[in-house]
């Protein structure tokens, strides 16, 4: 087969802990060589996020070369490195399981082919992007910490600068910009200047962005309306004290906000806050998100008030045709869409057991990869020890110590990596693997049940993507619940 190596490194920082591509690659040529598998001299590498699907040119064209035939298989370190993102993710599957793409092996001793059982690559997958999920609200996390300290959490405004240490950086108002945004707000308050006739005016004195660039009419109404230049971070619809020294007072901002809301006055709508459909969905016709709305009607002959509650397109990008549509009918939609990729009994007791078997192979390969890392890390140690006692007899000078101890613990150092990084996988797979079958076993009884809470957190684990249009819902399946739409994949279950 003709082989082609993949190694990817992602360029965030958030994924430094994965194994470089200088190591990726020496870890499949080792297994290329071992295996007597003829690759193609130069390894696809590349230095993007498999987090989105698009980002990756390098890729793309591997992906192309599959189709046309030039590359039969991949040699990878682990299936994490070809994806994080269930498009990608559901694309190799495709051409794994058409034939065009003959074989997928790692570095560590896994084999994926047309023949085998895909639930296992289509599970790596899903795990992978749910740990890039993860990282994500780990930033998240960070951020709000930050927040709670009073620290800015985002790149500096327009009349500030950053300072302090990476993890402990805060902004204080910047000398040459900082007079420029206090005359700002001093002159709106007047009420004397509109928006755009104000920017020219500061244009003129010289205020820019930090960078030094155009300030738009878009970001000049963002200066003047955001209260961190009176010492407060706004974050999630709430305002919380800064630690940082404003440009303003907070006198000053309201007199502005109070010009800006004679000038506009915001429509008022009627929003439900905590319907459990809202945010969910997007209009399938201009993209912006469907809202809900409820209308009281009393009626005069019987004497009696009645509530209705409709989910329509919130119109925020403009016009649009779609009409309203009922919460019962919108319900209808959603179960049937659900109801795809449930399972019934007999399925998820057979998936348990075959996925518990699975788990035991999948410990042993992992139990043996660790102890041979633990193995080549103590051969490590040893020639550290007996460089330190040839150093301490005088059989090696300092500079020529320093050199070999800076190799061996650099190969230490990797060797530790590829330890912690067996170890997370042998913890992880059963659990995830029970939480997938657990989740569409007990998918049609949520949908069908009363508990909100447990119906809108189902809708958001299993689909994204929710598109409404002409009353009818188009859903995407996140990975691996995507599988379950295959057909032949439960009658191949059963059949086992």
């Amino acid at each position: 087969m003709k082989y082609t190596i993949y190694a990817r490194k992602s360029s965030e920082a958030k994924e430094k802990q994965a194994v470089s591509i200088p190591d990726q690659i020496a870890e499949c040529q080792e297994c290329a060589h071992t295996l007597s598998i003829d690759c193609s001299p130069t390894p696809m590498t590349e230095s993007k996020s498999a987090f989105k699907p698009h980002n990756r040119p390098v890729f793309d064209r591997m992906i192309e070369l599959i189709e046309s035939g030039d590359i039969e298989a991949i040699l990878t370190w682990k299936p994490d490195r070809l994806c994080r993102n269930p498009e990608e993710g559901g694309k190799i599957l495709q051409l794994l399981q058409d034939g065009k793409l003959k074989e997928i092996r790692t570095a560590t001793g896994e084999i994926y082919s047309q023949e085998s059982d895909h639930l296992i690559l289509q599970i790596h997958f899903g795990m992978a992007n749910q740990y890039s999920r993860n990282l994500s609200q780990n930033v998240r996390r960070g951020l709000k910490h930050k927040i709670e300290r009073g620290q800015y959490p985002r790149p500096p405004l327009t009349g500030y600068i950053g300072y302090g240490e990476r993890g402990q950086r805060n902004i204080k108002p910047d000398p040459l910009l900082a007079p420029l945004v206090r005359e700002s707000y001093e002159l709106m308050s007047t009420g004397n200047y509109s928006l755009h006739a104000l920017l020219r005016i500061m244009e003129k004195k010289g205020i820019t962005t930090r960078l030094g660039k155009h300030v738009s009419k878009s970001h000049f109404h963002e200066i003047l309306t955001n209260p961190t230049f009176y010492g407060y971070i706004r974050t999630h619809g709430a305002i919380v004290k800064g630690d940082f020294e404003p440009i303003i007072d907070k006198p000053l901002f309201d007199k502005v906000q109070e010009v800006f809301n004679r000038k506009t006055v915001p429509r008022k709508n009627l929003w439900i806050d905590h319907h459990e459909y809202n945010g969910l969905m997007r209009c399938g016709e201009c993209d912006s998100s469907i809202t809900t709305t409820v209308k009281k009607k009393y009626y005069k002959t019987t004497k009696r008030s009645a509530e209705y509650v409709y989910h329509h397109c919130s119109h925020r990008k403009g016009k649009c045709s779609q009409g309203t549509m009922m919460t019962n009918d919108l319900d209808k939609l959603l179960k049937k869409e659900i109801s795809k990729i449930a399972i019934d009994s007999d399925v998820w007791q057979l998936g348990i057991k075959l996925l518990k078997s699975k788990h035991g192979e999948e410990t042993k390969r992992n139990a043996d990869h660790l102890h041979a890392f633990q193995g080549k890390f103590g051969l490590l140690q040893d020639k550290l020890n007996r460089l330190i006692s040839m150093r301490a007899d005088g059989e090696l000078s300092k500079d020529e110590f320093l050199v070999q101890k800076q190799l061996l613990t650099e190969e230490q150092d990797k060797v530790q990596r590829l330890m912690r990084d067996s170890e997370k996988s042998a913890r992880t797979w059963l659990e995830l693997a029970e939480e997938f079958l657990d989740t569409a076993y007990k998918a049609k009884e949520v949908m069908e049940g009363s508990d909100v809470v447990a119906k809108r957190n189902l809708i958001m684990t299993v689909g994204e993507n929710l598109l409404l249009k002409d009353k009818k819902l188009d859903i995407s399946f996140k990975q691996p619940y995507d599988i379950l739409l295959k057909p032949s994949y439960r009658s191949d279950v059963l059949r086992d």
